[in-house]
């Protein structure tokens, strides 16, 4: 059992309020979403013991792992040990995954070059950092292994500086506290304060965050155009018409390749349609067996690593 929810349908239910019209009830149903988000990422930050957090902690946790043992076996130096996570959550499970994990490191976007305060700034320019570590007694450097964690429709942990920049929220996540929900003003300034895009047709409140959004997406389409690109889809629905859009575009490249591991047979014959003109998309489709949940996505990204990433 998950601990969130899937955004998909009530993406779908806020479009369908705001086409009627009903912008109010959209707002509504959005706070609704991000507050239910906001009180399980507070749990998951405080640590409590709740048997759907730990499980999907434990398979966030495993995830970055499994990433993180396949990076540790590049060994040509040509190739920068570096893996990309797109994402359109908003939740903070791999951030606290990767706080369980000391050797991973997790980059996300933000500056803390700052030897005082933390008020960390997001620099988009930070994820084309690559990070090296040298011997002591040799001349010898070595590149370490690094996930950059690109949240194209921001987070929890983010916070709006008078919508010119936005900073890092080192004091957690925090909930909007009392809204009037029968007040629809209350309503609109409660979402304004989240530094997230949210799940509906508008999405954009602020010029910053449309200008962070299109900055991400620039950089996801940049990682595409690569030579051999290899672009790995797993939970995601490309629902968003402008990462749909972006993503054909830059499987113009004959040498990008787009893995999706669809969730069931419906998922893969839907994806299959999506990309119906792209010769270099591959769809993993589980068939009439066990649908393709996380562990199970886990595992094969497992088979990659010799040993699977373990000790023998």
């Amino acid at each position: 059992m998950p601990a969130i929810n899937v955004a998909g349908n009530i993406e779908a239910e806020i479009n369908s309020l705001m086409i009627g019209g009903n912008v109010a009830d959209a707002d509504l149903r959005a706070l609704e979403f991000i507050e239910e988000l906001a009180e399980t990422n507070v749990d998951l930050l405080a640590d409590i013991d709740d048997p759907a957090l730990n499980e999907t902690l434990g398979n966030y946790t495993d995830f970055l792992s499994a990433v993180d043992g396949i990076l540790f076996e590049r060994k040509n130096i040509l190739l920068p040990r570096q893996a990309n996570i797109f994402t359109t959550n908003y939740d903070l499970f791999i951030e606290k995954a990767a706080s369980k994990l000391p050797n991973v490191t997790l980059n996300d976007g933000f500056d803390r070059t700052s030897a005082v305060g933390s008020r960390y700034v997001l620099s988009p320019e930070k994820y084309f950092d690559r990070t090296y570590r040298s011997g002591s007694s040799i001349d010898r450097i070595a590149e370490l292994p690094v996930i950059n964690l690109i949240k194209v429709h921001g987070s929890l942990s983010w916070q709006r500086d008078a919508d010119k920049e936005i900073r890092f929220a080192s004091d957690g996540v925090s909930l909007s506290g009392h809204v009037q929900k029968n007040d629809p003003s209350a309503v609109s300034n409660a979402l304004a304060k989240r530094a997230v895009i949210l799940p509906n047709i508008r999405k954009f409140e602020s010029t910053l965050l449309e200008r962070v959004y299109f900055d991400l997406l620039r950089l996801y389409s940049n990682c595409m155009d690569r030579d051999n690109a290899l672009l790995i889809a797993f939970g995601f629905s490309f629902a968003d018409e402008h990462i749909l859009d972006i993503t054909r575009r830059a499987l113009r490249n004959p040498t990008s390749q787009l893995l999706m591991f669809a969730y069931s047979n419906a998922n893969a014959l839907a994806f299959s349609d999506k990309f119906s003109q792209n010769r270099n998309v591959t769809v993993i489709d589980p068939g009439a067996g066990p649908p393709t949940d996380f562990k199970v996505f886990n595992s094969i990204l497992r088979q990659v690593i010799p040993q699977g990433g373990k000790s023998v």
